[in-house]
């Protein structure tokens, strides 16, 4: 840290100044010839004298911080044509940097100001130069410690601020509230209008709790995001600005209060007092909704009294779907409703009860399927309170069933423009697949049952297999039709080079 001794030049002439190259190929200065650059440098050096005596500055934190001898304190910059760099140098470029000897200061703006020293008047130059080493002394304080100590004392004033306590005292409220507004329950609430209007509340309630990044607030084995952070410093108002732009968020850290504050302030009480009523006003509009509550308690107790057939259970849904990929159908299990409610309850979450506030209860509630409350009246009917001979027997009539519509070798199972294909046609069109489907494009799949002897097929001996000429009689785009329709039916599965056949396919053959 700080400027690197082999490339410095100091001269007694300019006490208070250190020069350094700047420009890559600069790497040192032999003297200061020009009339202009002596001129300007000693008007400089006043200056500098004249601000550290006017506020009786203690500079030795400066000298320390870049690592210079002497009476120095601010570096100025010289170009190779042996001139002054007209812009001063910034302090971050220091702070926690560790330059080369071998060339130079970088000639980047990032590292400089935007004044042109060289063209202020003499009150200007006063106050520019009195800003710039208020940076400094800043910055000297500032890289008395590392940048992981600083972020460490950001993250934790961030965690002291009262908008963020209050976030962590409240999580719970505030979880229900964001996942109760993206609830499919609300959907079935009745009185609509008063579910609107709370939605429309809870944007204004919970914005300044979504103003703050979720990585800060729920952090994992490290401190805050993890990401990347920028750092820039106010010496003025004696300030860290920490910035994420993954977490698109910035904050201030006030180094003499060791508090943070943020772009926007939020009135904490006021956020505190609506959170309560917000809640109040979802709990009042579940209280007028005492079916609906009713019937999640007894869909609770359908799930529960399902639980000890669970495995039987999961055994004919795979049997019936299976049926109804024989049958080219869409999945339907009306005609067993046992299966039917555990198809739809299966994913479903309803714990009990153990919240005096609806909306932590229902919020902790995930349904997917709002149709159950339809079909609840007539699950109630139908189902046992015993339901497990019941699952046994619905099993074997689902095997029986299976039986029934199996595939026979002679079964017609695609036509393509009056071109049957029976089962064992396909049996042999998803051998090829199996064995070759992955490895070539769908274009060499159709030469090979096409029988087109291509060079390509027969430098790769593809014209040897028993499928080569299998559908010689067919025009190459019926056979291009053909693998469209098995992928369609569920046969085949589109890879990124040809296709691989599908677990269904698997399973019959």
């Amino acid at each position: 840290m700080g400027l690197p001794e082999g490339i410095t030049y100091q001269d007694e002439r300019y006490p208070f100044i250190v020069l350094a190259p700047i420009g890559k190929k600069n790497k040192q200065i032999r003297s200061i010839g020009h009339k202009f650059e002596r001129g300007l440098l000693s008007r400089l050096n006043d200056t500098i004298m004249g601000q550290i005596t006017l506020k009786n500055m203690d500079v030795s934190v400066i000298r320390s911080y870049l690592n210079i001898q002497g009476p120095a304190v601010l570096p100025v910059a010289f170009q190779k044509e042996e001139t002054v760099h007209p812009y001063l140098l910034r302090p971050e470029f220091f702070l926690w940097n560790t330059l080369s000897e071998e060339h130079g200061l970088p000639l980047k703006d990032s590292i400089q100001y935007e004044i042109d020293f060289t063209q202020l008047s003499a009150e200007q130059l006063h106050k520019h130069v009195g800003d710039v080493l208020e940076d400094y002394l800043f910055l000297a304080e500032i890289s008395k410690h590392t940048r992981g100590y600083w972020l460490s004392k950001i993250y934790d004033a961030f965690q002291r601020h009262p908008l963020v306590q209050l976030y962590h005292k409240k999580t719970p409220v505030i979880d229900a509230v964001e996942t109760m507004n993206q609830s499919s329950l609300l959907s079935v609430l009745k009185y609509p209008e008063d579910v609107a209007y709370w939605r429309h509340r809870v944007d204004i309630v919970m914005r300044p709790f979504r103003s703050l990044p979720e990585k800060w607030l729920r952090p994992g084995q490290v401190k805050s995001c993890g990401h990347e952070k920028s750092l820039h410093f106010d010496s003025y108002h004696r300030t860290i600005h920490c910035q994420c732009e993954e977490c698109d968020f910035c904050m201030f850290y006030h180094v003499e209060e060791d508090c943070v504050s943020f772009v926007e302030e939020f009135d904490v009480e006021r956020s505190r007092k609506r959170l309560v009523t917000i809640e109040q006003q979802f709990n009042s509009i579940a209280q007028q909704n005492e079916k609906l509550l009713e019937q999640l308690g007894q869909l609770r107790g359908l799930k529960k009294q399902l639980a000890p057939a669970r495995k039987t259970l999961d055994e004919s849904l795979q049997v019936a779907q299976l049926i109804s990929r024989y049958q080219q159908a869409d999945e339907s299990f009306g005609e067993y409703p046992l299966l039917d409610m555990y198809d739809k309850l299966r994913e479903a979450h309803i714990p009990a009860r153990q919240s005096t506030s609806e909306l932590i209860w229902l919020s902790s509630i995930r349904m997917d399927d709002i149709q159950v409350f339809k079909k609840l009246p007539h699950w109630l009917e139908h189902v046992p309170e015993n339901v497990y001979p019941m699952t046994s027997h619905v099993l074997e009539e689902l095997n029986s069933k299976l039986d029934e519509v199996r595939y026979e070798d002679s079964d017609v199972i695609i036509t393509i423009k009056g071109r049957a294909m029976t089962y064992v046609d396909v049996q042999q069109v998803l051998d090829l697949v199996y064995y070759y489907g992955s490895d070539y494009p769908v274009h060499t799949l159709v030469q090979i049952l096409a029988g087109k002897a291509t060079n390509k097929l027969r430098t790769l001996k593809l014209h040897e297999t028993r499928w080569f000429g299998l559908l010689s009689d067919w025009p190459e785009k019926y056979i291009q039709k053909l693998f469209n329709q098995l992928e369609k039916q569920g046969w085949i599965m589109k890879q990124q080079k040809g296709y691989s056949i599908s677990e269904f396919a698997d399973e019959v053959m």
